[in-house]
């Protein structure tokens, strides 16, 4: 029986040490946890390029403009997560810029593609900005959460 639990611990790191118990301990996983170069925040930040995408053809700006705005909130936001003392990594912080750039490019390139009616892309946008608002919300949720000294 000892050999079996020894065998056991060595295969699921998990397992209780204490040799009486062979409970499972699980870890607490917080998938909000910020990664290397992506992780859960990369949603958010790509739908907000997808989101922003949508602005030409319902409001009448610009491509060029659109993305000149995308670009600049998405450094601005960066800056103000340094501003608030969130850390990142470089490679995470670059990728929050670039991925909303691409969300935007690629989403503007499906929006030319393909005709739709002002109504449709109305309700694309709608669903659109209700996820990015759930992931945000359940983001900064999770992060409140790890820091609970979090006061801003």
């Amino acid at each position: 029986m000892a050999i079996y639990a020894l065998a056991i611990r060595r295969l699921h790191p998990f397992l209780g040490t204490d040799k009486r118990s062979m409970t499972e301990i699980k870890p607490k996983r917080d998938w909000w946890q910020k990664g290397k170069a992506f992780d859960l925040w990369s949603i958010p930040h790509f739908l907000f390029g997808v989101l922003m995408a949508f602005v030409p053809p319902l409001v009448g700006l610009s491509f060029l403009t659109a993305l000149a705005l995308t670009i600049i909130l998405a450094m601005l936001w960066e800056i103000y997560e340094k501003f608030v003392e969130i850390k990142e990594t470089i490679q995470n912080s670059l990728l929050d810029i670039i991925l909303p750039i691409v969300a935007f490019t690629l989403t503007s390139y499906i929006l030319r593609l393909y005709t739709f009616h002002y109504d449709e892309l109305l309700v694309f946008a709608a669903a659109v900005g209700i996820v990015y608002l759930f992931t945000n919300i359940s983001g900064w949720l999770a992060y409140r959460r790890r820091n609970r000294n979090f006061t801003r």
